[in-house]
């Protein structure tokens, strides 16, 4: 194995690392989020994840920039192709591919049920806001508030 092809393969290694620790993050998110969404702890996974995109991107930047050195392309065929002709970049091409397949549908899994609480939320906002300008709202001194629906008029009689 050449030194660019066994740097390729090194730098598909540490990205699989790389996104087998995403996806211990994402499986934790996923935990909070089963057990009711505590906001610091979601808050604290976000933050993490959003180093670890950081991370993603530069292991994937190093992969693309060594694809395109040997002559490939820099996406998926490109990785195909190099597989293709050196063997020695099979296992670790397949590791990272089956691992990035599977902290996507995690992270959409994850997001769905974001996604949903946010929702929930919406709709309790919603039903809290319809309440508060539906029914005739009394000051403490029994006094119909501005804003009520059947607010009257006052009427004199002659």
């Amino acid at each position: 194995m050449n030194s660019t092809i066994a740097q390729l393969h090194t730098c598909l290694e540490h990205e699989t690392t790389l996104v087998r620790e995403f996806i211990e993050l994402l499986e934790s998110e996923a935990q909070i989020l089963a057990n009711g969404v505590a906001e610091d702890a979601l808050a604290t996974s976000t933050a993490r994840k959003n180093i670890y995109a950081a991370q993603l991107a530069q292991a994937s930047e190093t992969r693309q920039t060594m694809l395109t050195t040997l002559g490939y392309g820099a996406d998926r065929a490109g990785l195909e192709a190099a597989t293709d002709k050196h063997p020695a970049l099979r296992a670790a091409s397949e590791q990272l591919l089956e691992q990035t397949r599977q902290a996507s549908e995690l992270n959409a899994s994850n997001g769905l049920i974001i996604d949903t609480f946010l929702e929930h939320n919406q709709q309790a906002l919603e039903m809290l806001r319809t309440l508060a300008g539906a029914e005739n709202l009394y000051d403490a001194k029994g006094r119909t508030r501005p804003g009520g629906k059947t607010q009257s008029t006052n009427i004199k009689a002659g």
